[in-house]
């Protein structure tokens, strides 16, 4: 049995962005079996070979916001659009919040050298066709047509810059991670010594984790994309008017379209307890994203229904 583990080793790794992090993880899990931390094992398992159980084990750094698509049969027409996540009911407003990327660690470095090559991409969950059912009477509501309008498929997408931003989010924590547990235990590490006092050492190592690792909330979502200006940490004050109406100017939205929705939020009312927008208010999203779509004046192209939608209800002090 290996006598002492060297943390070294795996810095070392994680500092070298040539190396594949799967090198870093296996030797952490390799670590975590060693001294019998299931929560080091299990994580490492995850981001080795995916997260295959529910989302809620999910790192924050896996998830970027989503934009939901939908085709709709109009007959004899068919049309394809976007629909604001705001306007489901529950629990299907929460559900389709982000995009989760599940994917082992390998893969993830695959894409991301796909994505270098193509950037503005995305990357798309289809949803099953029995979730339609409950995305007609929005679509209904907001896209008005003579003909009966029908919802026939719906995806859920994400930009797929996320999965370039996940491994700088898995190395700089883990690197964290190991140089704080070094601290207290030293570089090299003495397994014999380490186990005799198991169980208080392991707390340390998974209040670490916490720490380091597991601290990631709604302020670590990653939502990235060409031209897309608004950051991480943008936070808008309720009733703050003028700061909403400058991160719009920021997405290249006309002064006409954002007075016309600055005078709407001043009349309408939305349903706070449902986190729900008016009626006008997710028409003005779907004139925008419209806007967007087909190339009319200079927005943003990273602009999406959700961001536009998360916006407007930071005004009211929704979010």
């Amino acid at each position: 049995m290996i006598q002492t583990f060297l943390l070294q080793e795996v810095i070392d790794d994680l500092v070298n962005t040539d190396k594949s992090l799967s090198v870093a993880l296996m030797k952490l899990n390799y670590f975590g079996r060693l001294i019998k931390n299931q929560e080091l094992v299990e994580y490492t398992n995850c981001e080795l070979n995916g997260y295959k159980e529910k989302k809620e084990i999910i790192p924050a750094y896996r998830r970027t916001i989503g934009t939901l698509y939908i085709d709709m049969q109009m007959y004899p027409h068919k049309r394809s659009c976007e629909l604001p996540v705001s306007m489901l009911d529950e629990p299907f407003r929460t559900e389709l919040r982000y995009v989760y990327v599940r994917e082992g660690i390998a893969t993830i470095e695959k894409l991301a050298r796909e994505t270098e090559t193509n950037s503005g991409g995305q990357i798309m969950r289809v949803l099953p066709m029995e979730m339609l059912h409950f995305l007609q009477i929005p679509a209904r509501k907001l896209y008005k047509s003579r003909a009966r309008v029908d919802v026939i498929g719906a995806r859920l997408a994400g930009n797929s810059s996320i999965v370039i931003e996940i491994q700088n989010a898995i190395r700089t924590r883990l690197l964290d991670f190991v140089m704080s547990i070094a601290e207290n235990f030293g570089y090299n590490v003495e397994i014999e010594n380490f186990n005799k006092k198991a169980e208080i050492n392991n707390q340390t190592i998974i209040h670490q984790m916490n720490n380091t690792i597991n601290n990631s909330g709604d302020g670590n979502i990653i939502n990235t994309g060409n031209e897309n200006q608004i950051e991480n940490n943008v936070t808008l004050y309720k009733g703050d008017l003028s700061r909403l109406q400058s991160e719009f100017e920021k997405q290249g939205i006309d002064k006409e379209d954002i007075q016309e929705i600055s005078e709407i939020i001043s009349t309408e009312q939305p349903n706070i307890e449902a986190n729900r927008l008016g009626e006008k208010s997710n028409g003005w999203i779907s004139k925008i994203i419209n806007k967007s779509l087909n190339g009319v004046g200079k927005i943003a192209t990273g602009i999406s229904a959700n961001i536009l939608a998360t916006l407007i209800k930071q005004y009211y002090g929704m979010d």
